[in-house]
């Protein structure tokens, strides 16, 4: 395992993450040294992960970043569309007197109806994005790992002609659940703990998410030839988002920083405006919000030096609504 070091103020984390001189850590290499250790064949997980662009460098990178930009561009009015059906149905849900848990009822809904609109209905397995999300956390148990990479086995095999074009529509997929579900999450608890009992018509509703689930990412230099063991080049732990930055910086590293930059960005923005301005048409308040999360926020210097994935992962939000 590499040592790691955390970078936790705004202009180093923007130096490191613009550096030509570090890369992402490589999820890809990870699973190679432990199929090696184990004797398993991991190369449909490795086949995926060679396909997302926060993993990779280089001239693999770029190629990988366009198609994928070329990808989301032409689905992004489905996927915009589609939100804007299920948003429509927020305010019935939102009963006065009543409580209400946000991510089962609302933002898995919203999520689906993007996915499946962004993909095409019957492409991708159910399940199968949100099992590769939980590729990213190096605590996932090793059974699950082999679980995983037989159905992205069975995946590549349905129909090999596709199966590239199908499994970049998979890893963007799944690059963005996490990041929008737990952006919306934390946003609405955020707004609606800060302004308990007050009209949701008379709240500043921000342009931008107010809260972020993407904590950090990791940077090694390129010139590391030592992956996945101890190296006197530590891993460098970019801070994203914290307190400690101003709220323009904070907004600034919203989608990541440099040539990373999330491509979900136009899309992630326009679900938050059209999320907004149906709640600022209403009435009611929110009494009381509470939010789980699947393990505890790092907020800590030691805390952010322990973490194994980048997301603070929200398991439920519950509101109640008053009238």
């Amino acid at each position: 395992m590499h040592r790691v070091v955390i970078e936790d103020t705004f202009a180093e984390s923007l130096r490191l993450l613009k550096s030509k001189d570090y890369r992402p850590l490589s999820i890809a290499d990870q699973y190679e040294l432990i199929g090696a250790h184990i004797g398993a064949d991991f190369a449909p997980v490795v086949r995926l992960l060679n396909m997302l662009p926060v993993f990779l460098n280089g001239s693999r990178h770029g190629e990988i970043r366009r198609a994928m930009a070329l990808s989301l561009t032409a689905a992004r009015p489905r996927q915009q569309q589609a939100a804007q059906q299920v948003i429509a149905t927020l305010p019935a849900l939102l009963v006065p007197g009543q409580t209400l848990e946000l991510i089962e009822s609302f933002m898995l809904p919203l999520w689906n109806a993007m996915a499946t609109a962004g993909s095409g209905s019957g492409m991708l397995p159910d399940g199968l994005v949100q099992d590769v999300t939980t590729l990213f956390d190096i605590e996932l148990r090793l059974r699950e790992r082999l679980r995983i990479n037989e159905r992205l086995r069975e995946f590549i095999a349905a129909d090999p002609d596709t199966a590239e074009h199908r499994l970049l529509v998979l890893g963007q997929n799944s690059l963005g659940t996490k990041p929008l579900i737990g952006a919306v999450t934390l946003s609405l608890h955020y707004m609606f703990s800060h302004h308990l009992n007050q009209p949701l018509r008379s709240l500043d509703w921000p342009t931008y998410f107010p809260a972020s689930p993407v904590l950090c990412t990791d940077r090694i230099p390129i010139n590391d030839a030592h992956e996945g063991t101890d190296s006197a080049e530590p891993v460098r732990r970019c801070v994203l988002h914290s307190t400690q930055f101003s709220r323009e910086e904070n907004d600034e590293a919203l989608y990541g920083l440099g040539e990373h930059a999330c491509l979900g960005r136009v899309v992630s923005n326009s679900v938050w405006s059209m999320i907004t301005t149906c709640l600022a048409g209403l009435d009611i308040t929110i009494s009381s919000s509470t939010l789980a999360l699947r393990k505890d926020a790092r907020e800590s210097h030691e805390d952010l030096l322990k973490m194994t994935e980048p997301f603070l992962n929200p398991l439920s939000l519950k509101v109640e609504i008053g009238p």
